[in-house]
């Protein structure tokens, strides 16, 4: 039972006045630690991507961050993650390249340029498509070939993807030729940015449907230095003492993929290699441009947070995304693509928890936004439960593969599977109706069979209003 603010709880907190005003030095100290912390933590993204994109405006990547680059990308990425290691880098390209790597669990992902979605019986280079049509595989490795599902989305380009329109951002839709003055005229069109146009088009539910072929998402062993490998030993894998081996989906097949063609990683003009895929030991449907942090961005053309989505992981997180650009023939400043990085709730569940498992502080942090969704806590809440597809009020079985499953975000009202969530959601809809004060520590008693208690309560907010983020951080200490 949670008591608030009845004049039983007052009575029972004059006891411990003396005690409150030691805890509220207490919590403000603790909220302002845990705001700073927060502030590095949001902070590290924003700091890596800007170098990444200055490394590549200096003409560090040799080809522009094309797919050439992958593994220069691939080990500067891994060094960069020696500091970071929660975070994810990537780069997506408005040609369909994708490149990235992760550490915890630690892995490279790559997808070629180009559009999936191809027609099999299409006459449209079906010679030059068939590569990827058949670099696809099973859980054990064998070879299948790469085909869309019904329900499943690719992109379709408009004009070729060659057609350069301005830009949706307000300042590319500035009319520069209305503006007098000279230098003004200028900047106005130093700021037009300009892109490509395409749509997402999706696979009929209908089983008449032509066959369409995708180009796969390919994910990678790795080793010390940040590189695809499949050499036995080499694969710096998760929570190892030592190196692994890589292995398929199977967990039992060992990788030995040596798959030849003219793929963009090899370098273009119908240059064949035979290791775009080594070390790849799964894959999947992925093009970029059609997430919504891709999406995002392109609109914005400036850096920006996400909100809180589905990754195709299905873990429930947050992404920082900064736009790269181009100067083509003419002088246009060319949308380029997206180098980004992600957070997982789970991430900031355990940034929480690592800093605040040894106090009997709890620190929750939740959206301001109605309806007020849980991004994490000190207590291991992450902010996501998962449950069935086809039924979101069953949670997800233990031993379930992950296809009949998704993430769904949790509202602080609904957190009440425990005590402890029971005081948590309830102390937050308190603060907030009592607009959260400034000064002043909320009260609240605990009388259950289990657990017994008094605890301050004390709110801050953080706010990172360029990239969009407003949070609240609600520290709970025990009084008594």
């Amino acid at each position: 039972m949670l008591l608030y603010h009845n004049y039983l709880t007052i009575l029972l907190l004059l006891i411990a006045t003396s005690v409150m005003a030691t805890k509220s030095e207490f919590n403000y100290e603790i909220g302002k630690r845990v705001l700073d912390l927060l502030r590095d933590y949001t902070d590290a993204p924003s700091k890596v991507l800007e170098f990444l994109s200055n490394y590549r405006e200096k003409n560090a990547f040799p080809h522009g961050l094309e797919p050439q680059d992958r593994d220069i990308f691939f080990q500067l990425g891994d060094t960069l993650l020696t500091a970071n290691p929660r975070l994810l880098l990537f780069y997506a390209l408005e040609n369909g390249a994708f490149a990235g790597n992760q550490r915890s669990p630690t892995f490279a992902h790559y997808r070629e340029p180009g559009e999936s979605g191809y027609r099999l019986d299409g006459p449209v280079h079906m010679e030059k498509l068939q590569k990827h049509l058949d670099s696809c595989i099973d859980e054990n490795g064998h070879q299948i070939p790469c085909l869309l599902g019904p329900g499943e989305s690719y992109i379709e380009c408009i004009d070729n993807c060659t057609s350069l329109q301005r830009c949706p951002d307000e300042d590319s839709q500035q009319d520069c030729s209305a503006v007098e003055r000279a230098e003004e005229r200028s900047l106005c069109e130093s700021n037009t940015k300009w892109c490509i146009s395409y749509t997402t088009k999706t696979i009929p539910l209908s089983d008449d449907s032509p066959k369409r072929g995708y180009i796969p998402f390919t994910f990678y062993c790795i080793d010390i230095n940040g590189l695809p490998t499949q050499t036995p030993g080499e694969n710096a894998e998760l929570g190892a003492d030592g190196l692994g081996n890589c292995y398929h989906d199977d967990g039992i097949t060992p990788v030995n993929r040596q798959v030849s063609g003219d793929y963009a990683y090899c370098g273009g003009e119908g240059i064949i290699c035979n290791n775009t895929f080594l070390g790849g030991f799964t894959n999947g449907n992925f093009d970029p441009r059609y997430r919504p942090w891709y999406i995002a961005t392109k609109q914005k053309q400036v850096p920006n947070w996400s909100e809180p989505y589905e990754f195709y992981t299905h873990n429930i997180g947050i992404t920082f995304s900064r736009p790269i650009h181009s100067i083509d023939e003419e002088g246009k400043t060319v949308f380029a693509g997206v180098l980004a990085s992600d957070y997982s709730l789970d991430g900031i569940a355990s940034f929480l928890t690592e800093n605040y498992d040894r106090s009997d502080a709890i620190v929750t942090i939740v959206e301001e936004a109605e309806p007020n969704y849980v991004i994490a806590s000190s207590t291991g809440i992450t902010g996501v439960r998962k449950v069935l597809i086809e039924d979101n009020s069953k949670p997800c079985p233990e031993d379930n593969d992950g296809d009949r499953c998704m993430g769904v975000r949790i509202p602080i009202s609904d957190l009440n599977e425990d005590i402890m969530e029971q005081l948590i959601s309830t102390t937050y809809l308190t603060q907030k109706e009592k607009n959260f004060p400034v000064s002043e520590l909320i009260p609240v008693r605990v009388d259950h069979d289990d657990f017994r208690g008094v605890y301050a309560s004390h709110t801050i907010g953080f706010e990172t209003k360029e990239a969009g983020i407003s949070w609240r951080i609600m520290i709970l200490s025990p009084v008594s």
